[in-house]
């Protein structure tokens, strides 16, 4: 099944074989692999292309549902990735990258909070987690804006660093967000 959200600014859609390019280019970039956890550094040659195959297995899986980011203005270029990966039961996190071209706009925040309706309510979520390297505050405002509240310190492993990293950890429970939803409501916020 296809999922497509959108957002005022954007369109979080499936990766296309056609992406990779666009997906190969920012994720080689030092400046968004020692930003994530899971993006080794140097990107490997094609490894876009195998990563992109792996989406539908792991959508129909249940176990990771990953979207393309692109402009509502330009909706063939990627800009950049999101998605919920599953944890256990009720609980899945949320992980985002954008091209930095495109940071310091808003935009990494309105996919968050698009994530954030997606896993609670198609997935039904009972917590979300996420969280940013120290050294990344910007992910951390985005985070908050989203919702969620600092939950603690972890260290965490990063591929491209080769090395164990302090990440500020993030939490948001089904209860908060149901209560923010509705004082948003209430209030016309």
């Amino acid at each position: 099944m296809s999922v497509r959200l959108e957002t005022e600014h954007l369109i979080l859609r499936p990766f296309e074989a056609e992406d990779a390019e666009a997906v190969q280019r920012y994720v080689s970039l030092w400046e968004i692999a020692r930003m994530t956890s899971r993006i080794p550094h140097p990107y490997p040659d094609d490894a876009a292309a195998e990563w992109i195959t792996s989406h539908e297995s792991q959508r129909a899986s249940g176990r990771e549902h990953t979207f393309c980011v692109v402009l509502k203005s330009a909706p063939e270029a990627p800009i950049g990735a999101c998605g919920l990966r599953f944890l256990e039961k009720g609980n899945w996190e949320i992980g985002y990258w954008l091209a930095p071209e495109h940071w310091g706009r808003g935009l990494a925040t309105e996919a968050a909070k698009a994530l954030v309706v997606y896993g609670f309510e198609k997935l039904e979520a009972e917590a979300l987690n996420s969280g940013h390297f120290v050294d990344n505050p910007a992910s951390g405002r985005v985070l908050e804006k989203a919702g969620f509240a600092a939950n603690g310190i972890a260290r965490q492993w990063s591929e491209a660093r080769q090395d164990f990293t302090d990440s500020n950890r993030f939490l948001l429970t089904r209860e908060t967000w149901e209560k923010a939803r509705s004082l948003n409501e209430e209030t016309g916020a």
